[in-house]
């Protein structure tokens, strides 16, 4: 509730992009480093997204709780995935001799009753290069993704989901989706002045987990019902234009510079291409078409 992604206007290469160039550059590049776990396609990537969300001038004081989030969510799922697999899930590497660097006690799986037992957790070179691989992946996403509700004006995301030849119920549907965060978040702070103003103390809740749950009460209520009256509202106003009776027109037209031109060819390209060495990579074990297949670390660290 108070995580949001609030437009900011402002003039900066990234928020003059069409929106179409900033959605389809993020979609090609997740589906493209999908299909990959080499470390210098990765970090090529990364060095990549981070130049991008140079240019979109945002400040850490505006973005600082997405960004906790975000390396708090990364951590989380790259830890959790090495301590699952005992660091023995690396994609296109074999594991039966590893460059061990060293190894931790630890409870690991097992497959007969109990379970679960003494098991060393293994650091190798590898392993840990395949983890930063994963966070690499992770955040180079998250640099391209970040900026599309921060430098695009909402008002335009409906109009570019229909410009990508989407339906104009699912375009509506995300250009819904994106307005209500920052809508909640509003009245979410609306209604938590509201209740100070009466007393309510709500940084000095005391008890349980479940305790503190009943206690909010008077800011989860209010906030709900308020969502629902202002959802109802809009099924009405859309109920009386006969949307979905025909097919509408938009407000807002959209047009592409020869940057976003550049831009969209240049990700859809790369999506074809990585698209393409990956199934080859599968057909020749051997050569450079198998890079895609390869973990990518570097001689002197693994000789």
């Amino acid at each position: 509730m108070l995580i949001n992604f609030p437009y900011i206007k402002r003039d900066s290469p990234v928020h003059r992009l069409d929106p179409r160039a900033k959605l389809i550059l993020l979609f090609a590049y997740g589906f493209s480093v999908a299909q990959t776990s080499n470390f210098w396609v990765i970090f090529t990537g990364f060095i990549i997204s981070v130049f991008y969300y140079s240019q979109a001038h945002l400040k850490w004081r505006e973005t600082r709780r997405v960004w906790l989030f975000i390396i708090a969510l990364n951590v989380m799922l790259i830890g959790v995935n090495y301590i699952l697999s005992g660091g023995a899930v690396v994609t296109g590497v074999d594991l039966s001799h590893p460059h061990v660097l060293f190894t931790m006690p630890f409870i690991g799986f097992k497959r007969q009753a109990p379970f679960l037992g003494p098991s060393p957790l293994v650091f190798s070179v590898e392993s840990v290069t395949f983890m930063i691989t994963q966070g690499l992946r992770n955040f180079s996403i998250a640099f391209l993704a970040v900026p599309i509700p921060y430098t695009t004006d909402p008002s335009h995301l409906g109009a570019a989901f229909k410009g990508m030849g989407l339906p104009d119920k699912f375009a509506y549907a995300v250009d819904l989706s994106f307005r209500f965060l920052p809508t909640v978040a509003r009245d979410f702070n609306t209604t938590l002045d509201a209740q100070r103003a009466r007393g309510f103390e709500i940084d000095k809740l005391r008890g349980g987990i479940f305790g503190k749950i009943a206690r909010l009460a008077p800011m989860v209520v209010p906030v709900v019902i308020g969502s629902v009256v202002g959802a109802e509202d809009i099924i009405s106003a859309m109920e009386l234009r006969c949307f979905g009776v025909g097919k509408r027109t938009w407000f807002i037209e959209l047009h592409a510079r020869q940057i976003d031109r550049i831009i969209i060819t240049l990700s859809l390209a790369s999506f074809f291409i990585i698209t393409l060495f990956n199934i080859l990579g599968y057909i020749f074990p051997t050569g450079p078409l198998h890079i895609l297949h390869t973990q990518g670390i570097p001689h002197f660290l693994a000789p």
